[in-house]
């Protein structure tokens, strides 16, 4: 799929760094991004790079619920480049999903490392905002087409 591949290559071009940069160490909230991908028929990638805990979840929300309110009908968080996220991480996805689910847009994780994975499992809300593997596959089947 073409928009995939476009999208892998913007999101690996916000990860170089060159040889004078700070190791990526995941604990460093300074480097948290956000970029925002629009697609045709309402479908949108939030892809998420860094850590995502109380300093950085206002910025999560902000983002994905400003897309929502523009016309987002299908919102695939990637969040493929995130280390680590604590409890307010989570409650940020399930607050994004609660603002979809009211104007009947759907909502989507992607690329969740095998140990966050695990974690997000546990508790649950996996049946709530479904997993993909990575993006590709989130955008190819909506939760609203199932």
């Amino acid at each position: 799929m073409a928009t995939c591949r476009h999208h892998s290559s913007a999101h690996s071009s916000d990860g170089d760094h060159g040889a004078g940069s700070p190791p990526n160490r995941p604990w460093d909230a300074g480097r948290f991004g956000i970029h925002v991908t629009r697609m045709h028929g309402g479908r949108v990638v939030v892809s998420v790079t860094g850590t995502l805990d109380l300093s950085t979840v206002d910025a999560l929300r902000a983002t994905a619920h400003q897309e929502i309110e523009t016309g987002a009908r299908h919102l695939v968080l990637d969040l493929s480049a995130m280390p680590f996220w604590d409890s307010s991480g989570m409650g940020a996805v399930a607050s994004v999903y609660r603002s979809a689910a009211r104007v009947g847009a759907s909502v989507v994780l992607a690329g969740l490392s095998s140990t966050l994975e695990k974690r997000y499992r546990l508790t649950g809300m996996d049946r709530v905002v479904p997993l993909h593997g990575d993006v590709c596959a989130a955008l190819a089947r909506p939760e609203s087409e199932s």
